[in-house]
């Protein structure tokens, strides 16, 4: 049969790791050149990085256990994905209580954040304490390697890390200052402009404040 004849196209995720694992071993400043050229022609982009994180992890898996909490990341991926999906965002991958999400565009991405934790917030009202969800977010943006709809890697990325898990407390969205200048995003007069140094790096970002969904507000 001809399809049987066909080979499989190989993933993006293939293709990205052959060439990392090419550029590893290449010694020749030329060739070095052209491998890492052609690795941004097919996987370079430029968006907004969304990192989030559960709040009170180590603490609530010691008090209640591990499955209490497992149970907990999956109510609040069910809140996730779809809202990320809304937002015309790509929902990369989920490891652990962290989620990490690609916007093509800034305001996407803080609209996303903020529409999760306003959902989550509505949701705790009719819960017991010890079934709360709160989410910290770290947003920025720049160019990364973006491999397919998969994972991704750069500067943007790290950064969002720092802020999503490192300094964000519960129910807190945290966005780079070029993140906000990439946006039409109007910071309330009284947001909180924070600048941080984590592992060496200076990080500028606003902390906005929660509000109501967005998409409670449509008919």
């Amino acid at each position: 049969m001809a399809n049987s004849a066909q080979k499989l196209q190989p993933s993006a995720r293939q293709v990205f790791d052959e060439l990392i694992a090419q550029y590893a071993v290449c010694e020749r400043p030329d060739e070095q050149t052209r491998i890492r050229n052609r690795i941004w022609e097919q996987f370079g982009a430029c968006g907004a990085t969304f990192i989030s994180d559960m709040a009170n992890f180590s603490s609530t898996s010691r008090k209640l256990g591990v499955c209490h909490f497992l149970k907990l990341i999956h109510r609040a991926r069910l809140t996730i994905a779809p809202l990320i999906a809304a937002h015309n965002g790509t929902l990369l991958k989920y490891d652990a209580d962290n989620c990490y999400a690609f916007f093509a565009s800034t305001d996407d991405a803080i609209q996303a954040s903020l529409d999760i934790n306003a959902e989550l917030f509505l949701a705790n009202q009719a819960l017991d304490l010890s079934e709360h969800i709160y989410l910290s977010v770290g947003i920025d943006y720049g160019d990364l390697l973006l491999v397919g709809s998969e994972d991704f890697y750069g500067d943007p990325v790290n950064t969002a890390s720092k802020l999503g898990e490192d300094l964000a407390v519960k129910g807190e969205v945290l966005v780079t200052e070029r993140a906000i200048a990439e946006s039409g995003y109007v910071a309330p007069e009284n947001v909180e402009r924070m600048v941080a140094r984590v592992s060496d790096i200076e990080i500028s970002y606003l902390r906005l404040p929660m509000r109501k969904s967005s998409m409670q507000a449509k008919p």
